[in-house]
């Protein structure tokens, strides 16, 4: 009996080794590479190895991946063109990780075909598979730990000199030692190591270096700390100074340069922090355009990074706008000046129309007003621009041909969500139609007063006029378009009296006050405006997305503030 239970004994034992084998695999991994650290990254999806998409480079993404292959940490993430792999056009994955995930399965995965643009481009990652910093505030500080038998170990503080540090912040490309300090960023988990470096200071990396013959216990009991001053692999070129001019990044050993497209004060925030030039003052966009035989680089940052590398980089093919950056250490206060304080400008502004309500749409975005395009323009964009301009709702949203045989170059812009406040920029690109919009909010409110004889009311109710007296009431309005009618609408009655404007104003005379002249009067102006555009949309169009020829023609009006007028006799008693 007892053999017959052995086999099965035998048998699950099998099973569960199996089991436990395959919960080690990892389902991420990097080929064609120098070492299981280096190489092309492939994700296991569906029972496939497959790779990411080599169309952009998530950091966060590739920060899980050199941790899940306990490889440290990121070196280097890097696109390399004319290339052609093993997968040819099979689907890529495309990874969405929000940056607090603990691993890449956290992340959302997403199959999709390769775009033909991307067919001979791949991701090379590079990690650090024998020394990391951890716990620090950005990838160039933290404790330094090192690998040991497949096991990260801390290393003592009495046990590291300058030379090791060299060492250290070369091989992570993050530029020079700044401090060693011990217990800085904590004392870690790990058990400290046996062995002491001693590094001269050129290597490339640390485990290269020779170590002490015995082994060594830490005394001190504290690990060492270490902040590098990060890479050296952004700058700016063609401006003022370090702290000005376009960028351009070092990637791969060469210098590239960085499209204006979708690109924000957030980014260049990013960019004056790692030149330690302060705050980004504006980024402006070469208008003459770049070399569009070369590829370079979209980036998009969160504004937090340390360094630009750390943001997420997407191949561009073409790098038809180089953006610029101004930092603020480049700009000098005259007089001896030694504080500025400046006031956030308008995020959007209409121009080249007769009120602030309508005209001409511009956006102010990185650091300049821009014209902003009508190709994904609509009544809806423009009823979230009047919102924001404070100008009521969206009569009509207008496109005007751009001047001259060559299209500008502007900004084009979203508001497809309605939960958001305000319009954001989506893209830098040459635009042939300019957008423009006509608010409900057009009309300047008119003006109403009243004419002597009269005095203000003691009681502060407003003006007197005295009874069987004339009195004069006027309505006026400041010169916006030509034309148009004043209406006074009447106390108690409610009825009104109207007259053609004239010089932009009219007067309403009253021979003989008497009680029923007491009471409120306001005066409602009204015109029938044309305005000149190639094509508009209005309110009923929303949904058919249709667009009308123009001239768009609408009838305004606008009401003054209530006046409220008194008639008293000449001895002071008021009407009732």
């Amino acid at each position: 009996m007892m053999e017959l239970q052995r086999p099965a004994a035998l048998l699950t034992a099998v099973i569960l080794m199996v089991v436990c084998s395959t919960a080690d695999l990892s389902e991420v991994r990097l080929v064609d590479g120098d070492g299981l650290c280096s190489g092309i990254p492939e994700v296991l999806h569906e029972e496939e190895w497959r790779k990411l998409s080599s169309n952009y480079i998530e950091y966060r993404a590739v920060e899980l991946l050199c941790k899940e292959l306990n490889c440290g940490d990121v070196i280097s993430a890097t696109f390399r063109s004319n290339f052609r792999d093993k997968h040819g056009d099979q689907p890529v994955i495309d990874l969405d990780c929000e940056g607090n995930e603990s691993a890449l399965s956290e992340c959302k995965k997403y199959r999709s075909p390769i775009h033909p643009d991307y067919r001979n481009i791949s991701v090379i990652v590079s990690c650090s598979d024998s020394v990391r910093l951890v716990d620090g505030a950005g990838r160039c500080s933290g404790r330094v730990e090192v690998k040991s038998h497949q096991s990260w170990t801390s290393v003592c503080e009495a046990d590291f000199d300058r030379q090791d540090a060299e060492v250290v912040c070369r091989e992570l490309d993050c530029g020079t030692p700044l401090t060693l300090q011990g217990a800085l960023f904590g004392e870690g988990k790990h058990p400290f190591g046996t062995k002491e470096f001693q590094c001269k200071g050129t290597e490339n990396h640390l485990l290269t270096c020779s170590t002490s013959d015995k082994e060594h216990n830490c005394t001190s009991g504290k690990a060492v700390n270490l902040t590098c001053s990060g890479p050296d692999d952004v700058r700016l070129v063609g401006g003022s100074g370090r702290c000005a001019g376009t960028l351009e990044m070092l990637h791969g050993g060469e210098w590239r340069g960085v499209t204006a497209d979708r690109w924000s004060l957030k980014e260049a925030a990013v960019v004056c922090r790692q030149l330690g030039c302060g705050s980004a003052v504006k980024s402006p966009m070469s208008v003459s355009g770049g070399d569009e035989t070369e590829w370079g680089f979209h980036i998009a940052c969160k504004g937090s990074e340390s360094a630009v590398k750390e943001c997420t980089m997407l191949y561009s093919s073409k790098i038809r706008y180089p953006v610029g950056v101004v930092c603020s250490d480049s700009v000098k206060l005259a007089d001896g000046a030694v504080g500025l304080s400046c006031s956030e400008p308008d995020e959007m502004r209409l121009v080249e129309g007769n009120s602030r309500c309508a005209g001409r749409v511009e956006m102010f975005y990185n650091g300049q007003w821009r014209k902003v395009g009508a190709d994904v323009w609509n009544i809806d964009k423009a009823a979230m621009v009047c919102r924001q301009l404070d100008c009521g709702s969206a009569l009509a949203a207008t496109k005007i041909k751009s001047d001259g045989d060559v299209p500008e170059v502007g900004v084009l812009i979203s508001c497809s969500d309605r939960k958001m406040k305000k319009c954001r920029p989506m893209r830098i690109r040459r635009i042939e139609y300019l957008a423009g919009l006509i608010c409900s909010e057009f009309l300047l409110q008119p003006n109403i007063s009243v004419s002597t004889p009269i005095r203000e009311s003691r009681s502060l109710q407003g003006p007197e006029v005295f009874n069987g007296h004339s009195f004069t009431i006027t309505c006026s309005t400041q010169p916006q378009y030509p034309g148009g009618s004043f209406h006074l609408t009447l106390p108690r009655t409610g009825r009104s009296d109207s007259q053609e404007a004239v010089s932009h104003s009219a007067s309403f005379l009253f021979p003989t006050a008497a009680d029923s002249h007491q009471g409120n009067y306001s005066c409602v102006y009204e015109n029938q405006v044309s305005f000149q555009t190639d094509a508009f949309q209005d309110v009923d169009q929303m949904y058919s997305n249709s667009w009308s020829p123009g001239p768009f023609i609408y009838n305004f009006s606008s009401e003054s503030k209530p006046l409220s007028l008194i008639v008293t006799d000449l001895d002071g008693a008021a009407a009732v």
